[in-house]
């Protein structure tokens, strides 16, 4: 599968790609031709997505950015002008042209085809809030948005334009925003970083390029088609059972024994269980809390050792012991959290592959005083990061195709439903992210990007999600909750800021020697 484009005479490949005749333009559209290519199928990592995904738990990442309209030469960016510039830039992300094709009854995994329906107006929608266009409204709006689940027949993306933010504190007025969504299968950080560049520029009045560009799409597979490649895989697949068993049983073996003899420095199936450790609602809660980087890093400073994350997690951790000791529900026991962490793939043929390790620490929830919980999380994280087992995600996918997609799907679904039934046994309490965005001010459109919010998705078990993004100096918490779990996000806003003060507090003093 590919995406064919020209670029002054030249014509380049995206990844994946094999020569391949395109036929003339067609119903698509100009510039836009149907053939036939390789298509790549879904590896069993990204699968596991779609397996987590219902009603009530979408598999998407969000983004809200917002934008001031003062900084363009007209002063207005018109709906009609963003959709021109998605349209203009798409080329720029290919995976956001791909469109999932199921195999019949899930006898394989999916595949990943160039959508020869693909409709840029389908995936753009347009809505304005009412006055006074405050911030609790745009985050009923974005947290409503941000529950719907993508429609899984087309490329998993949706982007919302937002007017009317007429009443936000530390921005003027006709102010609109862009809430965007990309389902997790298709979503790493690296494409994070391609949408961002794509649809920005350094400077408000940058020329948009409008080179002539081909897209070559696919032809939608018959299920004929599908079923004969499910047929051939499984074949394919007889001769690797032995293969992966010689290759990796006893390595996988070793780092299990490993980790098991270090479990006290691991706190992964040691988290009590909480308010928002319960199977979750289709309801969801947004709110964010504002730090400056300056802020941050005078704490880290004035903590020998510490770590941006460090202070970040702390922070996290203070406010969750005081909402939870509000709400009379604090454990005695230290809460944990899952922290994922991003690593390059080892050879080219990982591209596609997502690795990543993860750190579950504990965030000394028990401890009253947040400096000295924060003393305490940065030689306990430092530890952690020296004793991680990364997870070989090459090792996972072979091992994962080794078994029919249909006993995978039904596999999982056991496990989810089980460990929600028995209401003990709780991984970890919540999950925490942090991705270093632009540190400079960039543009869409002429109208200036003020700031930038993430958000993760939530799941059974776990209702609360923290995304720390980083933009031009500022760093934004901002949680994603379920909302019967969390009714009151605004106070747990006030929780995370009593938390950074003072440990703030703490760091002044001990600058100025007192």
């Amino acid at each position: 599968m590919a995406l064919l484009y020209t670029k002054k005479g030249q014509m380049g490949w995206q990844r994946g790609a094999s020569p391949v005749n395109y036929l003339a333009p067609n119903v698509h559209g100009p510039n836009v031709f149907t053939g036939h290519s390789e298509m790549h199928q879904v590896v069993p990592q990204d699968n596991f997505f779609f397996h987590m995904e219902s009603a009530a738990t979408p598999m998407h990442v969000g983004l809200l950015c917002i934008y001031n309209q003062s900084t363009t030469t007209a002063g207005k960016v018109r709906f009609k002008d963003i959709i021109q510039t998605f349209a203009e830039r798409l080329h720029k992300v290919p995976p956001l042209r791909h469109r999932v094709v199921s195999t019949p009854l899930k006898l394989d995994y999916p595949y990943w085809i160039v959508d020869p329906d693909f409709d840029i107006e389908f995936h753009m929608r347009h809505i304005a809030l009412p006055a006074p266009g405050d911030w609790r409204q745009l985050c009923i709006l974005v947290a409503r948005l941000n529950a719907r689940p993508l429609d899984m027949g087309r490329p998993l993306w949706e982007a919302t334009v937002i007017e009317g933010l007429d009443n936000i504190a530390g921005l003027p007025e006709g102010c609109f925003a862009i809430h965007a969504k990309i389902h997790l299968s298709v979503f790493n950080r690296e494409l994070g970083g391609q949408v961002m560049a794509a649809l920005h520029e350094l400077e408000p009045n940058s020329p948009t390029s409008k080179e002539e560009r081909h897209t070559l799409v696919d032809r939608i597979p018959t299920d004929a088609e599908l079923l004969s490649r499910a047929a051939i895989n499984r074949v394919k697949i007889i001769g690797s059972y032995i293969d992966v068993a010689r290759r990796h049983a006893v390595p996988t073996l070793c780092k299990l024994l490993d980790a098991a003899r270090h479990k006290r420095r691991c706190s992964l199936l040691k988290a009590p269980s909480t308010l928002f450790n319960k199977r979750v609602s289709p309801h969801r809660v947004i709110e964010n809390v504002s730090v400056s980087m300056e802020r941050v890093q005078a704490i880290r400073n004035s903590c020998q050792g510490a770590r941006f994350n460090d202070v970040v997690i702390a922070i996290i951790a203070g406010g969750m012991r005081r909402y939870l000791l509000k709400k009379g529900a604090l454990p005695c026991q230290s809460l944990t959290a899952m922290f994922p962490i991003a690593l390059p793939p080892k050879d080219a043929s990982q591209n596609r592959i997502h690795r990543f390790s993860h750190i579950f620490p504990r965030l000394f929830t028990d401890i009253e005083d947040d400096w000295q919980r924060l003393v305490k999380l940065v030689p306990h994280m430092a530890q952690a990061r020296h004793t991680l087992v990364q997870l070989d995600w090459q090792l996972t996918d072979d091992i994962a195709r080794l078994f029919p997609n249909t006993l995978a799907d039904l596999l999982l679904k056991s496990v989810v439903n089980y460990q929600i039934a028995r209401g003990s046994g709780v991984f970890f309490n919540t999950l925490i992210s942090s991705v270093p965005g632009p540190h400079i001010p960039l543009y869409l459109g002429g109208a200036r990007l003020e700031a930038c919010y993430g958000l993760d998705p939530i799941y059974n078990n776990v209702g609360l999600s923290h995304n720390v993004f980083s933009y031009n100096e500022t760093l934004n918490i901002t949680i994603n909750a379920c909302r019967c779990m969390m009714p009151d996000p605004d106070f747990y806003a006030e929780c995370l800021q009593e938390a950074c003060t003072a440990l703030q507090n703490v760091a002044n003093s001990s600058a100025t020697g007192q």
